[in-house]
């Protein structure tokens, strides 16, 4: 059985925008469970690792190589590596 990595990363990309359009239902319960509060804080970052995902996962079905997919790890790698440059789309912004 062969896979088509253009069709995996199809899927993927299909359900990570379904799991992006139920993030903010996703925090808003987070928020009431009992433990679970601590994580309310990093659901921008699995926010924005969820869109970096998505548009590799798109990349990767048009046809581009795995480069996007690469980028994406060593971006996430460097910003939680001390002494690494952090990343612009990882950061926290100020409203």
């Amino acid at each position: 059985m062969t896979v088509d990595i253009k069709s995996v990363a199809g899927t993927v990309a299909t359900v990570d925008e379904t799991v992006m359009q139920a993030l903010p239902f996703i925090s808003a319960i987070i928020g009431f469970v009992p433990g679970a509060a601590v994580a309310v804080p990093f659901m921008p970052l699995v926010g924005e690792a969820l869109m970096a995902l998505d548009n590799a996962a798109k990349a990767v079905a048009a046809g581009n190589n795995g480069a996007a997919v690469q980028d994406i790890f060593t971006e996430i790698m460097n910003h939680l590596t001390p002494g690494k440059p952090n990343s612009t789309a990882l950061s926290a912004t100020t409203p």
